[in-house]
């Protein structure tokens, strides 16, 4: 257990490594606007687009991670390591990175609506009160983007762990839960979950900031098995005989996310948008899919390329639809710089779809 604990210790620091990087990347990209900004789909679009070609490389690292991960736990359970594991696959089903990578905008203003009042036009100089609700939307913004690369890094480390026992022979995984790394340990969800044995076939049902891995299981070794066992009973003598009861009473419903697959909940999930409208099936990320969202955003840096010349030509805004959302492009002294970031993601799709130029 010595080793297996000291390689989830050297995999973590490298997960929070590659998460604190790409985030902080993001992040400092996400700073560099003005406020207005934020409100402008041209702006933030192009930065989005800048952000996600960051988000393929950040899912890239963690699935070599999650392979180089489950290379050394095949060895603890004396399997080779085998099969090719694809260097990219995305990590949702009915959305596309891009989509994902714009939603800190989308979190800013859901909370910027609720006081139609404070429009700034600049980030310094402001008034408490202002100040405060500024920050708040930031912060609103940063924790999206942050909860995002949390889970599409896990599940991306996870996803190709499970493919590498997949394609190595081993049929079966566990979930090994990690209460040190939250501030109030393992919830009661993956602690329940941790009991239950999964196929290499499924993804490993996820909750939000979800930091359970994966170890295999073969029919002479179960290492998790005894790894959680221990924490479980820390967790339990921590807690006091009332509290462990109460953990080890909790119903644990698994249910699918239209975006993420299988996720952990104690309350039945609901399959359908604020409208009535049903969510759509999830289907578990492949190469097809990945190709059909590189594809679909290639369409759309294609479309938003013309409405971004647009705007520079006749200096108006232009407001247009796309794919069942409204978008406002908008005049801007940022808007060449955001046009460069569009062009370099247009080009990076072409180059990994392979199409001539």
């Amino acid at each position: 257990m010595a080793d297996m604990t000291q390689a989830l210790t050297v995999m973590e620091r490298q997960r929070q490594a590659l998460v604190d990087a790409y985030v902080q990347r993001a992040w400092n990209m996400w700073k560099s606007l003005d406020p207005a900004d934020w409100w402008n789909d041209a702006i933030t679009q192009g930065v989005s687009a800048w952000i996600t070609q960051n988000q393929i490389a950040f899912i890239k690292a963690m699935r070599h991670l999650g392979v180089s991960y489950a290379d050394v736990m095949l060895g603890m359970v004396n399997m080779p390591s085998d099969g090719q594991i694809p260097e990219y696959i995305v990590t949702r089903d009915n959305t596309d990175p891009w989509a994902v990578s714009v939603r800190p905008a989308d979190a800013y203003r859901s909370m910027a609506v609720r006081d139609p009042s404070i429009r700034p036009l600049a980030w310094d100089n402001l008034d408490d009160y202002v100040q405060k609700a500024v920050d708040d939307w930031l912060d609103a913004a940063v924790k999206r983007l942050t909860d995002n690369a949390n889970t599409d890094g896990q599940i991306a480390m996870n996803s190709a762990a499970t493919q590498r026992f997949h394609g190595s022979g081993v049929r079966k995984y566990r979930r090994v839960i990690h209460p040190e790394l939250s501030k109030t340990g393992t919830c009661g969800l993956c602690a329940v979950a941790a009991t239950n044995v999964f196929s290499t076939a499924d993804l490993l049902p996820m909750h939000n900031n979800c930091k359970c891995t994966v170890a295999p299981i073969t029919a002479n070794n179960d290492p998790g098995l005894k790894l959680n066992r221990e924490d479980l009973d820390a967790i339990y003598r921590k807690a006091g005989s009332t509290s462990a009861a109460d953990l080890k009473s909790v119903r644990v419903i698994m249910e699918s996310h239209s975006e993420i697959g299988p996720i952990l909940t104690q309350s039945q999930w609901r399959r359908e948008y604020d409208d009535g409208t049903p969510a759509p099936e999830w289907h578990i990320p492949d190469l097809k899919m990945t190709r059909t969202a590189l594809q679909r955003m290639y369409a759309r840096a294609m479309e938003f390329q013309q409405h971004y010349q647009k705007v520079l030509d006749t200096g108006e805004e232009d407001d247009f639809p796309f794919e069942g959302r409204k978008y406002s492009f908008r005049p801007s002294v940022h808007l060449r710089q955001a046009m460069s970031y569009q062009r370099a993601w247009l080009q990076y799709l072409r180059s990994t779809l392979g199409l001539a130029a």
